[in-house]
């Protein structure tokens, strides 16, 4: 992404270059103190959150099995146009979509996967993992990158606990954002959604107020959601058979993720000079 005058001063200073080709772009790479200021909002986004509750870390791979996507019918509602992968020795023969690795569009994924089948019941928890997300989003639009960071919190428990404590830390999350951006706005939303019930799950989103994001403006012409908080009520842990086995309510679960990538350069947009050592200072400070 060129033609913005940040930008293009970062690509001069070699702190960045993006990796695109004719079909859009795919992402971005830091270098020297822009990386150094991408691992240190990380940080503090983990820092933050663990005042709030014990966090249960965990990684995540690059690839994910078909079967995970399709327990909770994303290829049937498509949130984005997933991706799959193919050992080039094999490409010409015929693989069984059950076996198709795809390419993780999403960081939770891999915390239900995980959590998947177990038994047992917990008032709540929070997991958390950065991961590299994959999505092919046909659009002109600013940070609509085929590859990108998700930090993600996962929210797992009590219906009551995972809405009211997951709100309070979203909330929280945007007065973070509020000491490194002059311009913070929330606003409900919706994901991007393909395929013929599209318009209809967008406005059943929309109604439940499941998304909302964190915006901030972008080259006096536009705004960029840098965060989101998605409330999947007992979706996914049902899908996923978690705490399912004993009595009781279903657990629900709620997610609070922000792309890093997004964030980074839009806060340092906010920074003076587009320093990056600024920015490390300040988010020190948070």
């Amino acid at each position: 992404m060129r033609g913005n005058a940040m930008l293009d001063d970062l690509h001069t200073k070699r702190l960045i270059s993006s990796v695109s080709n004719e079909t859009g772009l795919i992402g971005y790479r830091f270098h020297g103190p822009l990386f150094e200021a991408f691992e240190s909002l990380d940080r503090a986004l983990v820092r933050f959150f663990e005042k709030r509750f014990p966090l249960s870390p965990h990684s995540c791979t690059t690839l994910i099995q078909r079967d995970v996507l399709e327990a909770i019918d994303f290829f049937d509602k498509l949130p984005c146009i997933p991706m799959s992968a193919v050992p080039h020795e094999v490409a010409s023969l015929e693989i069984p979509k059950q076996n198709e690795w795809v390419l993780s569009p999403s960081t939770c994924y891999h915390t239900f996967a995980h959590l998947s089948g177990v038994d047992e019941r917990w008032d709540l928890r929070c997991y958390t993992a950065r991961g590299t997300c994959h999505r092919f989003e046909p659009s002109t639009e600013a940070f609509r990158l085929a590859s990108f960071t998700m930090r993600e919190f996962v929210l797992i428990g009590d219906e009551d606990l995972v809405v009211h404590q997951g709100e309070s830390a979203f909330n929280e999350s945007v007065d973070l954002v509020g000491k490194l951006h002059s311009e913070v706005s929330v606003s409900k939303a919706n994901d991007v959604f393909y395929g013929d019930r599209a318009e209809v799950t967008r406005r059943v989103q929309l109604a439940r107020g499941v998304k909302r994001e964190i915006s901030v403006p972008w080259d006096n012409v536009s705004e960029v959601a840098i965060g989101s908080r998605n409330l999947h009520q007992d979706l996914f842990t049902t899908s996923f058979n978690i705490g399912t086995a004993t009595e009781g309510p279903a657990m629900h679960s709620m997610c609070i993720a922000f792309g890093i990538e997004r964030m980074l350069l839009a806060l340092l947009s906010n920074t003076e000079n587009h320093d990056p050592r600024r920015l490390i200072a300040a988010l020190d400070e948070v």
